[in-house]
């Protein structure tokens, strides 16, 4: 197996491994996740009757793994050209799957409405306008394991492509393009500190892309966000910027 092979399988045990981690604590306040799990440093499971989880195991993973592996599935039965009627349909059968397992982890704001706006007739275009939520670079990363960075125009038009339909946003764009370049480099071998500055560059691309709603400057955001976290702010500190 090749070094690259290994690496993509590396980069989607990491996200599902850290998504069954973060699995009971999501959607909860800072404080809460103290109250009841106290540090959690291991699978835990969700408290009875947990407004997302409820009804997964410790050890699950959640609908971040789940939409990544559905995102995978799609970039392989189409490698040349992302069927975007076809990713709706992915989308909505997967949710569809969610609601017969009698689980409450479904789409998010931004992808629902979006579709429920495609179903009502809407063009994708228009349907996504407002989707500024993170579940574009929640799932991207498979368009980085699939693309590399040689050219950071097509690079960014398959993260685009994918984000289109639910989030087509400079803000939601932005931050798809940072961790996809991220999730690319690090494939073809660049350590995570060398893979920063393309990440900013797709950031400043992706930026460009799709309606301008939400956060006008994600490159901003995610500098100021790499400069507390390399000054080795506290927590505290963290939550008050």
């Amino acid at each position: 197996m090749s070094a690259e092979r290994n690496r993509a399988r590396a980069a989607l045990w990491g996200l599902a491994l850290g998504d069954a981690l973060g699995m009971p604590s999501q959607t909860l306040p800072r404080e809460e996740i103290r109250a009841r799990y106290g540090r959690i440093i291991g699978f835990v499971a969700p408290y009875a009757d947990h407004p997302v989880s409820h009804g997964l195991a410790a050890g699950a993973v959640t609908d971040d793994t789940e939409q990544v592996m559905l995102l995978a599935e799609r970039l392989i039965r189409a490698p040349d050209r992302f069927d975007e009627a076809g990713w709706v349909q992915d989308l909505l059968g997967w949710e569809d799957d969610v609601k017969r397992r009698g689980l409450r982890d479904l789409l998010g704001p931004s992808t629902k409405a979006a579709l429920e706006a495609i179903a009502g007739g809407a063009s994708p275009d228009e349907a996504a306008k407002g989707g500024t939520t993170n579940g574009a670079a929640m799932r991207i990363a498979p368009v980085g394991i699939a693309t590399p960075l040689t050219d950071m125009g097509r690079f960014v038009d398959r993260v685009e492509a994918a984000c289109r339909v639910t989030h087509n946003t400079g803000e939601a764009i932005a931050g798809a393009s940072a961790v996809a370049a991220v999730v690319s480099a690090g494939i073809r071998g660049a350590a995570f500190e060398d893979a920063l500055s393309a990440a900013l560059d797709a950031c400043d691309e992706g930026q460009r892309r799709g309606h301008p709603a939400g956060e006008s400057d994600m490159t901003g955001r995610i500098a100021a966000a790499l400069s507390l976290a390399q000054s080795g702010a506290t927590i505290e500190r963290i939550a008050e910027v």
